[in-house]
């Protein structure tokens, strides 16, 4: 047993004072498998109808802002309008409250677009003092482009004037010399710019100063061009 030792003693390396030992074999490494992949989602409808409605929505966005686009920039310039003249035949207050009136008033209409008009309904109204005391249909017209056209508005009737304050005026005016009448032409509108087919609404609003009528049977003509206010 001695002699064991003394041979085992024998075969270290030398400079070793103990036995080596080799470090322990690592077990074999398990095998990887990846993970199979995730299925497909599969959207739902509801996700489907909804990106329809965003597409249709944006489509929808886009249009209107090129129209709109197209729009101001081919957008008609305002119809101007005179009241050339009128003539005022009668305006007697009777029995110190009822209005007896014949006017006639021409007043001309310009078209300074490049396409025409149509005037599909128009009617006037007379007012005095903010009391409507005549009104007027006017028959349909074309108001070609870039022309001009008269339109005649012709008030005759009685009316009652029921405000005191208006029955004053009245009084104050006539021994003035000068009545103070408003003439409104309200119509409806349409035409087309470019491809764009367009109905508006239009009101011309003149306020005309017109002598006291005389004691001739032949009622003269007051010439006015007087400039109408056009909300076009």
């Amino acid at each position: 047993m001695a002699g064991y030792e003394k041979q085992q003693q024998q075969t270290l390396h030398p400079g070793m004072s103990a036995p080596y030992y080799a470090h322990p074999v690592p077990p074999p490494h398990q095998a990887y498998y990846a993970p199979p992949p995730p299925a497909p989602r599969r959207s739902a409808p509801g996700c489907f109808i909804c990106s329809i409605f965003k597409l249709i929505a944006i489509v929808v966005i886009v249009l209107g802002a090129a129209t709109l686009v197209l729009w101001l920039i081919l957008r008609p310039g305002a119809v101007r309008a005179t009241a050339v003249s009128a003539t005022l035949a009668r305006f007697d207050l009777a029995d110190g409250h009822l209005l007896q009136y014949n006017l006639t008033v021409d007043v001309r209409v310009r078209n300074p677009n490049s396409f025409r008009i149509r005037y599909e309904y128009a009617e006037a109204q007379a007012t005095y003092d903010g009391e409507r005391f005549g009104y007027n249909p006017v028959d349909p017209f074309y108001l070609e482009k870039k022309s001009e056209r008269v339109v005649t508005a012709a008030f005759a009737g009685s009316s009652p004037l029921d405000d005191g304050g208006a029955r004053r005026k009245y009084s104050r005016e006539r021994s003035g010399g000068f009545y103070f009448v408003k003439v409104r032409l309200y119509s409806d509108l349409a035409f087309k710019v470019r491809v764009f087919n367009a109905r508006r609404k239009s009101k011309i609003s003149c306020t005309l100063k017109l002598p006291v009528p005389g004691s001739s049977a032949t009622p003269v003509a007051t010439q006015l061009g007087t400039r109408c206010a056009v909300d076009f």
